[in-house]
């Protein structure tokens, strides 16, 4: 039996060790940057349905995401995705053989999710909504980079094992099984269930938060607009050398198709943001981007208009304007 094939290497091997950190870092940067070129072109060929869908086009990149390492990190390729292959690296299962298809996607899904999807629409937030996606983002996230980092006996994270797999050098034989020790057993605990927590409490604190109130409002007046897929509006504080602190009202407009005179477009939102909500505004700033974009959340496209106005400056340019 030749131990230069991971799908053969002999396992529980006490005196082997897991591959390095740096390898698995470096491969798994190498393999997420061929992911986002694919993911890229996927979104330029289907350019219009993954603007139209907004945050849904996270899905695509998931699904993108599952299939490339649930192949690439299977026993099609023993173990060893591009990334790995260039670093000298493969996963393998339990008895140290590659992970079959369905085992690989599921070890995907696990590291992949919590990167993909980390957004949400304010929209349609509920504490059941708030508090998966704080558990998946924050918490799984979080866990998976805590242990990936400090369980340096077999430097399994949480994707690891939760399928039993190990990521080893090939050439050598899987490391002998450890018990997850208790410390770090408790660390993820707490990151999970206080992640869990902060996430059933986002809808009241939004509610609570007078400002926040505020700008949802805008955000709503805007959707009403024909052309938008969605609206951004934030404040925001920015401190330039020298100079008091800068106080604005970011507007931006996502456009399902870019508009003849994008300028224009960004023009009338000012000017119905000026007319609508004067009080907000007041005298602070106001930007307007026009914004046409997509996010699979492993690549993305933009491309924008931005106007800087405010309510003093407003009256001249609308009468530049027409």
């Amino acid at each position: 039996m030749s131990v230069s094939d991971p799908a053969k290497a002999p396992v529980g091997n006490a005196s082997a060790a897991p591959a390095s950190l740096w390898r698995r870092l470096i491969a798994f940067t190498l393999d997420t940057t061929l992911l986002g070129a694919i993911g890229y072109s996927v979104g330029m060929m289907l350019f219009d349905l993954v603007v139209d869908l907004g945050l849904g086009a996270r899905l695509i990149g998931l699904a993108l995401a599952l299939a490339y390492f649930g192949l690439s990190d299977s026993r099609l390729t023993k173990g060893r995705s591009f990334g790995k292959r260039l670093l000298g690296i493969a996963v393998v299962g339990p008895d140290g053989a590659p992970l079959s298809i369905g085992t690989a996607t599921l070890r995907a899904l696990v590291v992949m999710a919590p990167i993909i999807l980390n957004d949400f629409d304010l929209d349609d937030i509920s504490p059941i909504v708030t508090g998966l996606w704080s558990f998946l983002v924050i918490g799984v996230g979080a866990s998976l980079l805590y242990l990936l980092l400090f369980n340096r006996t077999t430097r399994q994270s949480l994707h690891d094992l939760m399928v039993g797999s190990m990521v080893i050098s090939v050439g050598t034989p899987r490391p002998a099984a450890h018990p997850l020790w208790i410390g770090h057993r408790i660390v993820v605990g707490v990151l999970c269930a206080v992640s869990l927590a902060f996430g059933l409490l986002i809808p009241s604190m939004v509610q609570s938060s007078g400002r926040l109130s505020e700008l949802l409002v805008v955000r709503t007046a805007l959707m009403t607009r024909p052309g938008l897929r969605d609206v951004g509006v934030s404040r925001v504080w920015s401190t330039e050398t020298g100079r008091p602190t800068k106080d604005s009202i970011v507007v931006t407009a996502y456009v399902r198709r870019w508009p003849a005179d994008p300028e224009a477009e960004a023009r009338d939102i000012a000017g119905q943001v000026l007319k609508e909500f004067p009080d907000l505004v007041g005298t602070r700033t106001l930007v307007v981007k026009v914004a046409l974009t997509f996010n699979l959340g492993i690549a993305n496209y933009s491309k924008q208009q931005q106007i800087e106005t405010s309510a003093a400056a407003w009256p001249k340019i609308e009468t530049r304007g027409t």
